[in-house]
């Protein structure tokens, strides 16, 4: 059967993927922010779930392939489809990345000025390019913890540039990204690339956009049992990440990572194209909102577990509840983020971008993406 794509379907089962990934996240971070020591002062239920930040993985490579699957009528449109590009980008990542800064700032904020101390925000002027703007040579991020991941995706965003400018230059400015990565990872460069560019996930990004060409522009096999083959690949894949000779977080694992990531996102494309993938209604809906998720977690575990010492619970109830409750307040708190503040403020914000610039027209022979 033909695996043409279908430019109007949405890829349900890339949804639950995103939900899984950011779930996966969630979980790590909710025993890991026992351990401060107002909390437990230790790791929450044996750092059962350490693995989780594979979730981030999993996302650098979702993100290369979904804007390339997305934007590939655009590729070597040229310089002109930029500027649409780069504000779609800006309006889904910075206005509740912003908001989620600015609620991170806000205890401190008020703590600052409760004290007469000044200044009254911790944070040099070094460290606002990383914070606020997110650029890659400003420094990590403060406050938001997981911002350091929206950096690199900043830089990504800026290098697809090159695709739509023109595919050829941008397969090759790709291409020797990736051979400079490898060569770096095996010490056959003098020093370490700029940016970061040498980092993993890079490799994880990239090997997302080659996905999104492939889905794109060949038929996509689906063989007996190729589902179970590629699960077992992911979870050989984070053993290997996990407990490898190179050790958590090394080149080998996350290459491996983004390899797996990557044929699984191709797997499940080829059966949609297929038959129709029915997401569950919560998975399908924390999908959508999983960036809010991703964003605010990490504050609203905090928040629960502060409450919980407050009215003197924490030192009551069993571990396990506590690690529930915090669940369950990122979960839900992440969720009405994303559906009442993140989606309707970007939608409404594409809307007023479309009112006030004419639309472009598409190049000959595209197809809505």
């Amino acid at each position: 059967m033909s695996s043409s794509p279908s430019p109007s379907s949405k890829l349900s089962s890339l949804e639950a993927v995103r939900a899984v990934a950011a779930l996966l996240v969630v979980l790590m971070h909710a025993t890991h922010l026992m351990r401060v020591p107002q909390f437990s002062g230790h790791v929450g239920l044996g750092g059962i779930f350490d693995f989780g930040y594979v979730g981030v993985d999993v996302f650098f490579v979702l993100s290369g392939f979904i804007i390339t699957y997305v934007h590939h009528a655009e590729l070597g449109a040229g310089a002109g489809h930029w500027r649409d590009f780069l504000w779609k980008r800006f309006v889904r990542d910075f206005p509740i990345y912003w908001l989620v800064l600015a609620l991170s700032v806000l205890p401190s904020l008020l703590t600052r000025l409760a004290g007469g101390r000044r200044p009254l925000l911790d944070i040099g002027l070094d460290a606002v390019p990383g914070t606020v703007l997110l650029w890659i040579g400003g420094g990590l991020p403060e406050y938001v913890g997981v911002a350091w991941s929206l950096q690199f995706e900043v830089l990504f965003y800026l290098s697809f540039c090159a695709m739509l400018l023109h595919v050829g230059f941008g397969l090759a400015l790709y291409a020797a990204w990736a051979a400079l990565s490898v060569s770096q990872a095996f010490g056959g460069l003098p020093g370490p690339m700029p940016l970061s560019l040498s980092d993993p996930v890079c490799l994880e990004f990239l090997m997302g956009v080659l996905a999104g060409l492939l889905a794109r522009r060949v038929s996509l096999p689906l063989l007996r049992g190729q589902g179970l083959m590629v699960a077992a690949a992911l979870v050989a894949a984070i053993l290997y990440e996990r407990l490898g000779p190179q050790g958590a977080h090394a080149f080998g694992g996350r290459v491996a990572l983004g390899l797996a990531a990557a044929a699984l996102i191709l797997t499940l494309v080829a059966w949609e194209r297929r038959r129709p993938v029915r997401v569950p209604r919560p998975l399908a809906a924390l999908g959508a909102t999983s960036y809010s998720l991703y964003l605010s977690h990490c504050l609203l575990i905090n928040i629960a577990l502060a409450a919980l010492v407050k009215v003197g619970l924490y030192r009551v109830l069993p571990e396990a509840v506590l690690f529930l409750v915090a669940m369950a307040v990122a979960v839900l708190g992440g969720w009405a983020l994303g559906r009442w503040v993140e989606l309707p403020v970007v939608a409404w914000l594409r809307r007023r971008y479309a009112a006030l610039v004419p639309a472009r027209i598409a190049p000959r022979g595209a197809t809505p993406a």
